[in-house]
């Protein structure tokens, strides 16, 4: 009996999950594109070196003020709040709609999962990324891969801008993703297949991750995404624990900022 009615539940947690994308998605963009207008602001600025000095001049060439309309960092976290909100609405709908975390999201966490999860996330950002984009730079040439982050660098000036990529990057994405990415959908996905065994694995660790990837809308960033998103389900199965998975989300990102910084 509890087999049997496994299932609808398990589908309605992937259900909702997808929807939660979707509807944070729509509205992000939709509040997100509407602020940027009204600031004036661009959403894409190049951060390349020869993109900076190239619209320097054109500025100076026209007595324009020297200001390259980038969205500033503190305004980029304001928008991902919507985004974010829907994100978490999934999760704790679910769980109002009779779901426990523990049970059903895999909600856990342990002392271990700190570094066990941030030395996956660094060795992910330092060695397996890299590895992942040899053979696509080979068929396809050399990619600015680090393009959408350094943009996001580019726009920190202030001590402000600092805290705000911190809580964006490093501590607001790691624990609203997870907590849907991986603990109500890919555990919702696993346990509508738990009839196929290691299969079943393969496939819900498959489609969830695509979908983080996609969900991300960044082309050349996808491989690179779907292969973390591939280690954070595999490090959550091992354990048993979200909270590895967390861990190493924000160790994955944390190496990005940090590196990032430290070459501005």
């Amino acid at each position: 009996m509890n087999e049997v009615s496994a299932a609808p539940q398990a589908s309605w947690r992937v259900v909702v999950a997808i929807v939660s994308v979707g509807t944070g998605i729509l509205l992000s963009a939709f509040i997100g594109l509407g602020i940027v207008e009204l600031g004036g602001w661009e959403i894409e600025v190049s951060a390349a070196h020869g993109a900076e000095i190239g619209r320097t001049a054109a500025q100076v060439a026209v007595n324009a003020p020297l200001n390259d309309n980038r969205i500033p960092t503190g305004v980029v976290v304001a928008l991902s709040i919507p985004l974010w909100l829907c994100l978490i609405a999934g999760p704790l709908w679910a769980r109002a709609a009779g779901l426990e975390w523990r049970r059903d999201l895999n909600w856990g966490f342990r002392g271990i999962d700190i570094p066990m999860g941030l030395g996956l996330g660094v060795l992910t950002q330092l060695a397996i990324i890299p590895l992942v984009y040899i053979p696509i730079f080979a068929i396809f040439g050399e990619q600015d891969v680090e393009s959408a982050a350094r943009n996001l660098i580019a726009a920190v000036d202030t001590p402000f801008d600092v805290a705000a990529l911190i809580l964006l990057t490093v501590i607001g994405a790691p624990i609203v993703e997870e907590v849907l990415y991986r603990g109500l959908l890919h555990q919702g996905l696993v346990d509508m297949h738990l009839d196929l065994g290691r299969t079943g694995l393969v496939l819900a660790t498959t489609a969830s991750s695509l979908l983080f990837a996609a969900s991300h809308f960044q082309a050349v960033q996808l491989p690179g995404l779907f292969a973390f998103a591939v280690v954070a389900a595999s490090v959550m199965h091992r354990t048993g624990r979200l909270g590895t998975a967390i861990w190493t989300h924000v160790g994955f990102n944390l190496t990005a900022v940090v590196t990032l910084l430290l070459r501005v």
